[in-house]
Parts: structure tokens; sequence; C-alpha cells
């Protein structure tokens, strides 16, 4: 065994296995502004959810959404538990699976937040980039704060990491 060994999840596998509970909330607010009467197809980001929605299947958007955010979070959290903090590759992964997990959480939380806010924001002409700048560096330094500690243990440890 290695001399990074913790049975407990870390903090980075805790961000990793909140982001389903994030697209939930992201799908709520989303629904939840719909009923309010705003359209869907003006507001939401993508190509494919503009194309479910356009074609009236937002609830089979919907989860099939959820379903591709539960997937990759568990990819994410597999590749996590199969890398070794011994081997340099590795810990560029986990750099990489790190960023990765960091990006959806911001676009997950700028989603959920501006979906929520959206009445606010149209009735009182807030500017959406200054509030998507500002929801994205608040959610980037707590990110920050909260796995800095973590990802600095799992790269100097000279171990097995977590196999």
């Amino acid at each position: 065994m290695g001399v990074y060994e913790e049975k407990s999840l870390d903090s980075v596998d805790k961000f990793i296995l909140v982001l389903p509970f994030l697209a939930i909330l992201e799908v709520a607010s989303a629904l939840y502004v719909e009923s309010l009467g705003y359209p869907l197809v003006r507001y939401e980001a993508g190509f494919f959810s503009r194309f479910f929605v356009g074609a009236g299947l937002t609830y089979v958007y919907a989860v099939i959404y959820l379903l591709i955010i539960v997937g990759f979070a568990y990819v994410l959290w597999y590749i996590k538990k199969k890398l070794s903090s011994s081997h340099s590759f590795d810990k560029v992964i986990f750099l990489f699976l790190v960023s990765v997990t960091c990006y959806i959480y911001m676009r997950l939380t700028a989603a959920f937040i501006g979906n929520f806010l959206l009445p606010h924001i149209l009735s009182r002409g807030v500017n959406w980039f200054s509030l998507n700048l500002l929801i994205y560096l608040s959610t980037a330094l707590s990110l920050v704060f909260y796995l800095w500690r973590d990802v600095i243990i799992w790269l100097r440890a000279k171990g097995e990491g977590n196999e």
C-alpha cells in the first residue's frame, strides 16, 4: 500500500459525486422557468437542448441529460480511482480530471443560478455577462479553496494512489 491511502472520499471525489445533484437542480430550475412562461428555446444554451425543447420533448431531454451527467460523473470517479500517484502521467491525467470536474461544476452552477434568477434578470435588466462572470469567479474561487489541499496531497504522494 502507498503513502496516499485513504478509505473515505476526498474532496475531489465529493465534487465529482455532486455533479448529478447539480444537474438535477439545473433541470428543476429550467422547468421552473418554463412553468413561469419563459420559453426555454430562447434561454437554453446548448444546441441539443434547443432542439429537444423546440420539438416539445423537454422531459425526454431532461432524462437523457441527467443520465449523461450521471454517467460522466461515474466515469470521472472511476478514472480517478484507477490513477496512481506514483506515475507522472497519472498526475497529468489527475490534473486534467480535476479541471474537467471543476469546469462541469461551474457550468452547472451558472446554469442553475441563471435559470433560477432569470425572471429577476429580465425584469431588472441585469447584464447577463456580468452575472455569469461573477458566478464563474465565485465558483472557481470556492473550488480552489475546497480542492487545493487534496489535490496537492495527491500530487505529492509517492505511493500507489487509490489503487
